[in-house]
């Protein structure tokens, strides 16, 4: 098979994996960040621990590394409109239009999320064209009252 065609099939692949859609948000000196992903998986219970695969042209990418805090928000399926602005080329404080950003403790985190993963990062692993960040989770925020907003086939699932 082709590369071409390898990489055409797995794209294709993929697709068929139905993901809960996060917003990874973090903060460095004054500049707010937000980026919508969603590789995004636990790792271990003991301790617990999150994995967040992040592309080198992120504008957040940078951002994150040891040592760094980042919040997970895991996004309610009333949240659609946050995962757009956060995947846009548009980047800075165009992201923070939403009036539940709230920062605390050095993290900075949407109150209306399902939930809120507040991590520090504790390694990294480069991969071709991405870096995966292994954290450490320090605290979560759970509203079980929302369903989680979830991306399949190029759409968002209702």
């Amino acid at each position: 098979m082709e590369n071409s065609d390898l990489k055409k099939n797995f794209i294709q692949a993929m697709r068929g994996i139905a993901s809960t859609v996060s917003v990874v948000s973090a903060k460095t000196d004054d500049i707010r960040h937000a980026m919508t992903a969603i590789s995004v998986v636990s790792l271990s219970v003991e301790p617990p621990s999150m994995l967040v695969c992040v592309n080198k042209d992120a504008s957040i990418h940078n951002i994150l590394s040891e040592g760094s805090l980042f919040c997970i928000n895991i996004l309610s399926d009333k949240q659609e409109s946050l995962s757009k602005v956060c995947s846009e080329s548009d980047e800075g404080e165009s992201r923070f239009q939403d009036t539940s950003w709230e920062e605390e403790n050095g993290y900075v985190f949407n109150s209306n999320s399902l939930s809120n993963i507040f991590c520090e990062c504790t390694n990294t692993i480069d991969h071709n064209t991405h870096t995966i960040f292994i954290a450490e989770v320090k605290r979560t925020i759970n509203n079980v009252s929302d369903g989680p907003l979830v991306y399949m086939s190029g759409k968002y699932l209702k």
